[in-house]
């Protein structure tokens, strides 16, 4: 049996496979950069409780935002080792999930947007080159965190009406001092920030909001897609699920660069147990 986990900031994807069929179940997230092992180790034996035993596992295929190598990987391979003593674990970025989900043995640029983002050249099961998305303070253009620092810029810098300040502050059930202490005093601020996403998602219509999203998908292309070094016909697919909720307007930000979105996947941790019964069944 072996297990697959596709970790983001927010929440972890799990599959459990014998190699023809899969179950998925999910648990909390993490990123290992930013988290400590103990609360690694909390969040897996979570999401394992009632779901699998651990001794049947042969072998995890773990995905995850942060896993890039060095330390925090190896918190990830530690922590994981510990828990499943009898399993081989391979520890891959999130990044190469989505490529893996979406092309599968195919060649394309894979694409993430969700509470961060990601995005790189994707041939033969691997990552060949990408361009860092820098985080959600330098960077993450097109993030659920990033589209909610747009918002709260817009409302207290008054660049829109205030009526939408009263509309979020009622509808969010917060004010100036919460988002402050969400940004600046919480544990995970970018998940405090993409937690505002719902309130976009209520009024895409009104075209103040609207326009935040195509902005900042606009910026995420032209910073992270349009210079990657990649063949012309090469297919655009994304992951996430603000790449999901906002899809439409995805596909109108590429169209504005000459792009063609190939394929949107909220959550990708099925194709990637497809991926592994497939890879296993050519052995």
């Amino acid at each position: 049996m072996f297990l697959i986990a596709d970790c983001g900031s927010t929440k972890c994807d799990w599959a459990i496979s014998d190699g023809s069929n899969a179950t998925v179940f999910s648990g909390d997230g993490f990123n290992p950069i930013h988290s400590g092992e103990k609360n690694i180790e909390s969040a897996i034996t979570n999401a394992m409780y009632g779901n699998i035993a651990v001794d049947n596992i042969d072998h995890i295929y773990f995905y995850g935002a942060g896993c890039i190598g060095g330390d925090a990987s190896e918190k990830v391979t530690k922590t994981l080792a510990a828990i499943f003593p009898k399993a081989e674990i391979e520890t891959h970025s999130d990044l190469v999930a989505a490529g893996r989900a979406i092309f599968k043995t195919d060649a394309g640029i894979a694409a993430i947007l969700g509470t961060g983002c990601n995005s790189g050249v994707y041939v033969d099961g691997e990552i060949t080159e990408h361009i860092p998305p820098m985080g959600y303070i330098l960077g993450d253009e097109g993030s659920g965190a990033s589209i909610s620092k747009r918002l709260v810029n817009a409302i207290y810098k008054h660049e829109i009406a205030d009526s939408y300040r009263q509309m979020f502050e009622r509808e969010c059930m917060m004010n100036y001092d919460d988002i402050i202490y969400g940004v600046y005093r919480s544990d995970s601020p970018s998940q405090f920030l993409a937690s505002l996403v719902p309130f976009i998602s209520d009024h895409i219509s009104d075209n103040i909001f609207r326009n935040l999203v195509l902005t900042e998908f606009d910026l995420f292309f032209n910073r992270n897609i349009i210079r990657l070094n990649r063949p012309k016909n090469y297919g655009i697919g994304f992951v996430g699920s603000i790449a999901s909720t906002f899809s439409e307007i995805l596909k109108d930000a590429a169209r504005l660069h000459g792009l063609t979105i190939y394929s949107i996947i909220q959550r990708p941790i099925q194709r990637l147990a497809e991926y592994h019964n497939e890879i296993i069944a050519q052995k």
